[in-house]
């Protein structure tokens, strides 16, 4: 029974792609056997990060800790390419990885940063929020210092009197000096 070339027999090991052959990421990411169990394990963990991504959207210490361990994970990406491209056959049916860590790059470090990413963008978006909620609440408190002024104004040169009528400050049996304020020892005589 003769197979098409296009398909290829999940059991057998394929030949190791040349980093000359790659013509895209489409092609890279198509060459790869995705049966090998290893591949469940590693999506499994890209959810899992994924997950812990929105989950700890709102608790703004531990995503923080969260970030720096996968910023971590991908510093480390390259420690992990070496012994993985030695120690393939423990875990994988064909050596992936390269010397140039594309591979390692492609299916381990982009996720991490995407996840980075969108940690940093919500970060942004609560940023943009506070500066605009404290944008909110200086502009209430500047109306409500105007409003208090506006009234302290209107108030300060009357007070009333014993028969409920308004007299002036000044008038009230103390005189007042340029400044509006008034003191005791100058009296009408």
């Amino acid at each position: 029974m003769e197979t098409s070339p296009n398909f290829k027999d999940f059991g057998d090991p394929m030949e190791p792609i040349k980093m000359n052959e790659i013509s895209g990421i489409w092609a890279y990411l198509q060459a790869i056997d995705w049966t090998d169990p290893w591949f469940c394990g590693l999506g499994i963990f890209h959810v899992t990060c994924a997950i812990l991504t929105i989950l700890t959207r709102n608790k703004g210490v531990l995503q923080a800790v969260y970030f720096s361990v996968l910023m971590v994970l991908v510093l480390c990406a390259e420690y992990i390419n070496q012994w993985a491209a030695q120690n393939w056959k423990l875990f994988s049916k064909q050596q992936y990885f390269d010397s140039k860590g594309l591979f390692i790059s492609v299916v381990f470090s982009v996720p991490l940063l995407v996840n980075c990413m969108v940690m940093v963008v919500s970060w942004l978006w609560d940023v943009g929020l506070l500066i605009s909620n404290v944008k909110d609440m200086k502009i209430k408190q500047l109306k409500r210092a105007a409003t208090k002024r506006k009234e302290k104004e209107g108030n300060s040169g009357k007070k009333k009197d014993t028969n409920g009528k308004q007299e002036k400050e000044g008038d009230s049996g103390k005189k007042a000096d340029r400044n509006g304020t008034c003191d005791e020892s100058k009296k009408d005589k």
